[in-house]
């Protein structure tokens, strides 16, 4: 703990510098976090259910089953997300994607901490999306996905930005809604000209191990355009 950093920005705004959490420091530890679930899934219903910080390393038949149909039907889901069929990309890995919530906004430094933030403050992006939901897999496991997607005003300043955002402990983007401790070690990311696109994903209920919590991050990447 320190002392609390503001910073001005250049348009005239006076700004708190975010604390580290996550990936912008030693990984947050919870058992069993209360998660409030909708009926399909979406953040927002009425049933309660134990989530976990960290997946198990140990892997299953069934688990090792989802990995490989993900990885063995990338191809088809990134088609029919060029082709605007998210959903349908999603049952084509055998998950089901819950209800989504979507967040927009024309700059990045009050959405992040740490090193990321310090860049943006130097590096202005262009925008920011971002998108938060649930993930079933055939193992019965349900797991929280964060995306983001950063466009900057070059190709060179997105490239900049991915090889920070890639090194653990830089710093990182602030989820929605911030159901469960994020840790940046299930993580994947693309660069698509001008913006880059990251995904996280962690438990929500049940165990899934690093192996299925990696490959869903791959596809939610994969799949966001």
């Amino acid at each position: 703990m320190g002392d609390e950093a503001w910073r001005t920005l250049p348009d005239g705004r006076r700004i708190r510098l975010n604390k580290p959490k996550g990936r912008g420091g030693p990984a947050a530890v919870a058992v069993g976090t209360a998660v409030v679930l909708g009926a399909s899934g979406g953040l927002g219903g009425t049933a309660v259910v134990g989530g976990s910080a960290g997946g198990s390393t140990a892997v299953s038949a069934v688990d090792a089953a989802v990995v490989r149909h993900i990885q063995s039907n990338l191809g088809k889901a990134k088609q029919s997300a060029r082709q605007g069929k998210t959903q349908r990309a999603w049952q084509q890995l055998r998950m089901r994607k819950g209800r989504e919530r979507r967040v927009s906004a024309v700059e990045c430094i009050t959405s992040t901490f740490g090193q990321v933030q310090e860049f943006f403050l130097a590096t202005p992006c262009q925008g920011l999306e971002r998108w938060q939901y649930p993930v079933d897999d055939e193992a019965g496991s349900t797991m929280v996905v964060i995306v983001s997607k950063v466009t900057m005003r070059r190709a060179s300043q997105a490239w900049k930005f991915r090889r920070l955002i890639d090194e653990h402990g830089t710093g990182d983007i602030h989820p929605i809604a911030p159901v469960v401790p994020f840790t940046g070690y299930h993580y994947d990311s693309k660069l698509a000209g001008r913006s880059v696109i990251v995904a996280q994903a962690e438990p929500l209920a049940g165990k899934p191990p690093d192996a299925v919590l990696g490959a869903t991050a791959e596809a939610a990447t994969a799949i966001t355009r």
